[in-house]
C-alpha cells in the first residue's frame, strides 16, 4: 500500500489524465464504425491485403502505409481497435507534451498538468472517431512531442552516454513524424523555443553567447528535420497537389500580394479560432443539432465527474515553487513559447493554401493545440485568487468534456445510421451486377465522395477485387451534381477513373438509384419504368428517377450476409424490414408474399414513416384486384398531394396489369372527386 500510495504521489498525472480522457473520448467508442475515406482504405485492404496500401500512399505520404499496414496486420477490419489505439496515441501524446512542460518548468506540476490536460482534451479538433484514416494524426502528434521531450532531456542529461543514446531516437521520430504529417512541421519550433529557453538561462543574459548555446545545441537535433525536407523537397515528387508545396507556392509567386495578405489575414483568423472559438463555438452548433435531453444530462455528468478528480489535484502543493526565475518570468517565458507555437502552428497549413476550420478541418487545429494550451497555462497561472483560477479552469475542462462526448453522440448516429441504411440494402438487394454504377442519397450525412457509396457497397455484395493485381471494384458510384446528373440524362460515355492506384469507373447509362429522403424514411430502390417518389425526396434524385434500372439487382443470386465488424449488429426487424422484404417480393412478381408482409408488419404495430412506402403493397393489391386491401390503402396514399398526382399514372401504367385491375384503379385514383 505505501509502494502505492508513494508511486500516486509522484505519478499521478498519469490516472489523472487516463481518466480525464477517457471521460471525454471513451463513451461511445464501440458505436463508431467508418467513416468517410476508411470506406475505400478498408475495402482495398480487405480486397488484396496490406501491399495495396503501398499504392495508395505512394503519390504523397509514403511513410504512411508502413503504419497502415502493422495496424491493419494487428487489428484488420474491426474498426473498435483503431479507435482505441486512437486514443491510446492521443493520451501518449499528451504524457510526452506533458514531459517536455515538466523538463523546462519542473517546479509548476499542477500548472503544466492543467496544460497537458487541456491539450489532451482540446476541443477544437473534433474528428477522434476517425480513427481509421486519421491514425497518422494521432501516431504523429505523439512522435513528435515525443521527439521534442527525448531532445530536452538529451540536453538536461549530465552524462555523455546518455546524451549519445537519446540522440537516435530523437532523430528517427524528428523524421518519421512529419513524414506522416507535413504540416505538423512547425512543431520543429516549439523544439527549438525550448532549446532557446534553456541556452537564454545559462547564458547570464549575453545575447551572443544565448544565440551560440541555442545554435549548437540545435545542430545535432536537425538531422532527422533536415532529412525530411531535403527528402520532400528534392527526391520525392507528390502526385497530389495539396501536399506539394512547391504547386503551392505556385500560387503565391502568380500573385504575391494577394496570395500573402490572404495568408496573413487566415493566419490571424485560424490563431483567433484556435485559442478563444476552440472553446465555444463547436458546442453551440452541436446544441443546434437535435439532442436527447438525455445525451445532454449525461455529458454534463462525465464533466462533473471529471471536474470532481481534477479539484483533488488542483490543492497547492509545496513543490509548485518557482525554479530559479520569479513568477512572472516562468509566466512570460511561457506565454511567448505558446503564442509563437499557436502562430507557426498554422504556417505550414496556410503555405499550402489551406486554411483550419473547426468543422470540416478541424484537423488543422492539432499542431497549434500544444500552443494554446502552453497560453492558458501562463494566464490562468497568474490569477491571484486561486478560487477564480480553477473555476475557470475547470469551465474550460467541462466545456470540452461535454462537447467530446455529445461529438462522439453524433459521430454515433450517423455510422449507426450509414449502417442502418446498408442493412436495409442488405434486406432489399440479394446481389448487384458488376459493373453497376450506384447512385445513392443518405439522409444522415452529404456524399462528397463517390467511394462513400461504393466502398460500402463492395464490402457488402463484392468484396473481392475485379482484379488480382490492381484495385478494381465490381461496383461504382457517382456523386451527383448539377454536371452528373446532366450527364446521367443525356446517357454520356462511361467515363474511367484512376485515383491512387484505385480504378473505377462511371457509367452514366447504366444506374441504380438507392435513396433514403429523411431519416425516418427506409432505404428506396427506384424503379425507373413507374418510379415511386417520396415528397422529401432532393429535385436531383427526381430528375433522375426514370434513368434507375433494377434490372441490375440479380434476383437469383445471394451475397453473404453483412459482416458485423463493418456494418454492426442487424437493427431491428421493424417497418423498414418488411418494406425492403415487400419490395423485394413486388420485383420477383409475388403479389400475395407483398401482402403478408404487409399484414404481419400492420399485426406487429409498424406502420410507414414515409407515405411512398406503402406504394408496393396498394401496387401488389391492384395486380391481385385485392380491392378491400387496395381500398384501404388508398387513403394513405391519396392524402398526401404529391403522391396522388403521382399514383394515378404509375397504378394505371403498371406493366402486364389486367384491363379489370386498370379500370379499378382510375376509378379510385384518377377520377374526378376522388
Amino acid at each position: 500500500m505505501l509502494v502505492v500510495k508513494e508511486w500516486l504521489r509522484k505519478w499521478y498525472f498519469v490516472p489523472l489524465l487516463v481518466f480525464i480522457s477517457a471521460l471525454a473520448y471513451l463513451p461511445n467508442i464501440r458505436d463508431f464504425g467508418y467513416f468517410r475515406d476508411d470506406w475505400y482504405l478498408m475495402y482495398s485492404a480487405n480486397a488484396l491485403g496490406v501491399k495495396t496500401f503501398q499504392g495508395i500512399f505512394a503519390i504523397d505520404r509514403p511513410v504512411r502505409a508502413i503504419l497502415m499496414t502493422g495496424l491493419y496486420s494487428l487489428f484488420g477490419m474491426n474498426p473498435l481497435y483503431y479507435n482505441l489505439a486512437a486514443y491510446v496515441f492521443r493520451v501518449m501524446g499528451a504524457l510526452s507534451f506533458l514531459w517536455t512542460l515538466r523538463l523546462l518548468w519542473p517546479r509548476q506540476r499542477t500548472a503544466t498538468m492543467v496544460a497537458a490536460i487541456l491539450f489532451l482534451i482540446y476541443p477544437g479538433f473534433l474528428s477522434t472517431p476517425n480513427a481509421i484514416d486519421y491514425q497518422e494524426k494521432f501516431v504523429g502528434l505523439f512522435l513528435g512531442h515525443l521527439s521534442v521531450a527525448l531532445s530536452i532531456k538529451s540536453i538536461l542529461s549530465t552524462k555523455r552516454l546518455h546524451k549519445v543514446l537519446l540522440w537516435l531516437p530523437v532523430v528517427l521520430t524528428a523524421g518519421i513524424y512529419p513524414s506522416l504529417v507535413e504540416y505538423y512541421f512547425g512543431l520543429e519550433v516549439f523544439r527549438l523555443l525550448a532549446i532557446g529557453l534553456l541556452a537564454m538561462r545559462s547564458s547570464g543574459g549575453k545575447i551572443a553567447q544565448w544565440v551560440k548555446s541555442t545554435f549548437f545545441e540545435w545542430i545535432p537535433f536537425m538531422v532527422g528535420p533536415l532529412g525530411f525536407v531535403i527528402w520532400r523537397f528534392f527526391i520525392f515528387e507528390s502526385a497530389r497537389k495539396a501536399t506539394d508545396l512547391g504547386s503551392q507556392f505556385g500560387l503565391f509567386f502568380g500573385s504575391p500580394l494577394e496570395v500573402g495578405l490572404g495568408w496573413v489575414i487566415t493566419l490571424l483568423r485560424d490563431s483567433v479560432e484556435g485559442l478563444v472559438f476552440a472553446w465555444v463555438i463547436p458546442i453551440v452548433n452541436l446544441w443546434d443539432i437535435s439532442l436527447r435531453l438525455r445525451e445532454i444530462f449525461f455529458a454534463g455528468v462525465l464533466a462533473v465527474a471529471a471536474v470532481l478528480v481534477m479539484a483533488l489535484f488542483l490543492k497547492p502543493r509545496s513543490e509548485d515553487v518557482t525554479q530559479g526565475s520569479s513568477d512572472s518570468n516562468w509566466r512570460a517565458e511561457a506565454f511567448w513559447i505558446g503564442f509563437i507555437c499557436l502562430v507557426t502552428g498554422f504556417i505550414p497549413v496556410i503555405l499550402s493554401n489551406r486554411e483550419a476550420d473547426l468543422n470540416n478541418y478541424s484537423r488543422y487545429m492539432l499542431p497549434s493545440s500544444s500552443g494554446v494550451a502552453i497560453i492558458l497555462m501562463a494566464y490562468l497561472d497568474q490569477f491571484s485568487s486561486r478560487s477564480v483560477r480553477n473555476v475557470t479552469i475547470y469551465l474550460l475542462v467541462v466545456s470540452s468534456i461535454m462537447m467530446h462526448y455529445l461529438n462522439g453522440v453524433q459521430w454515433a448516429h450517423s455510422s449507426e445510421a450509414m449502417q442502418d441504411f446498408w442493412w436495409q440494402v442488405s434486406w432489399r438487394i440479394p446481389q448487384l451486377e458488376p459493373g453497376t454504377t450506384l447512385v445513392a442519397n443518405y439522409s444522415h450525412t452529404a456524399i462528397e465522395e463517390d467511394y462513400f457509396i461504393w466502398g460500402p457497397a463492395n464490402l457488402l455484395f463484392r468484396p473481392q477485387s475485379m482484379d488480382p493485381v490492381t484495385i478494381r471494384p465490381a461496383i461504382w458510384g457517382m456523386v451527383l451534381s448539377q454536371g452528373s446528373v446532366s450527364s446521367i440524362l443525356t446517357h454520356a460515355e462511361p467515363e474511367f477513373v484512376e485515383r491512387r492506384t484505385i480504378q473505377t469507373s462511371v457509367d452514366y447509362g447504366n444506374i441504380l438509384v438507392l435513396t433514403q429522403p429523411t431519416p425516418s424514411s427506409c432505404v428506396q430502390v427506384l424503379d425507373g419504368r413507374s418510379p415511386a417518389i417520396s415528397e422529401f425526396e432532393q429535385y436531383d434524385i427526381q430528375s433522375i428517377a426514370r434513368e434507375s434500372d433494377q434490372s441490375h439487382i440479380l434476383l437469383s443470386e445471394q451475397a453473404p450476409p453483412p459482416s458485423t465488424g463493418v456494418f454492426g449488429p442487424e437493427p431491428e426487424r421493424g417497418w423498414c424490414y418488411y418494406y425492403e422484404k415487400a419490395s423485394l417480393a413486388y420485383q420477383r412478381g409475388e403479389w400475395s408474399t407483398v401482402l403478408e408482409l404487409g399484414k404481419e408488419a400492420e399485426a406487429k404495430g409498424f406502420s410507414a414513416g414515409d407515405s411512398v412506402e406503402w406504394m408496393p403493397f396498394l401496387q401488389a393489391a391492384i395486380y391481385l384486384y385485392d380491392r378491400d386491401t387496395a381500398i384501404a390503402l388508398a387513403p394513405k396514399i391519396k392524402n398526401n398531394p404529391f403522391l396522388a398526382v403521382q399514383a394515378c399514372e404509375t397504378l394505371t401504367n403498371l406493366p402486364e396489369l389486367s384491363t379489370e385491375s386498370k379500370y379499378f384503379a382510375e376509378d379510385i385514383f384518377c377520377a374526378l372527386g376522388n
